[in-house]
């Protein structure tokens, strides 16, 4: 459902919107610890939530669209490859310079693309966690370290 709405978006705007809600959690937290307000320290941690959600999911989003645009041009060039097979040339004659997808390459952008979602997930877990912690016991962890 938060894929869906945030498709509905522009994508600079989601991506602004998401950066936006992570740095006014980030500067929030900070600023009532140095003010030493339990309260609004816990209640910065509901907005932790929402920003790791649309943060990191805008950051999934947009590895997977790159993912998909890959296996977009590999089906392309593979249908081109497929019909000139087709038409009976022999695939040993088929023009080297003229099929452009280096099938090795793609592999390899794919895993680079894992990896990216991989360390992305992980830190979405942690920030989630942590704000997920401070926005339940954020006032009575900071209560207890301010007495």
């Amino acid at each position: 459902m938060l894929t869906r709405l945030l498709a509905l978006l522009p994508v600079p705007l989601s991506r602004l919107v998401a950066t936006l809600g992570l740095s006014a959690y980030l500067i929030g937290t900070i600023a009532s610890l140095a003010m030493q307000q339990p309260h609004l320290f816990q209640r910065f941690g509901s907005l932790g939530v929402a920003a790791a959600i649309l943060f990191f999911s805008d950051r999934l989003m947009q590895i997977e669209l790159r993912r998909q645009k890959t296996v977009e041009r590999i089906l392309h060039e593979y249908g081109l490859e497929l019909e000139v097979l087709k038409e009976g040339v022999s695939a040993t004659d088929l023009p080297k310079e003229g099929f452009l997808t280096d099938y090795l390459s793609e592999e390899a952008r794919f895993s680079t693309l894992r990896g990216h979602a991989e360390r992305i997930t992980s830190r979405n877990i942690l920030l989630l966690t942590a704000a997920t912690l401070q926005w339940g016991f954020g006032d009575a962890f900071l209560g207890w370290i301010l007495s």
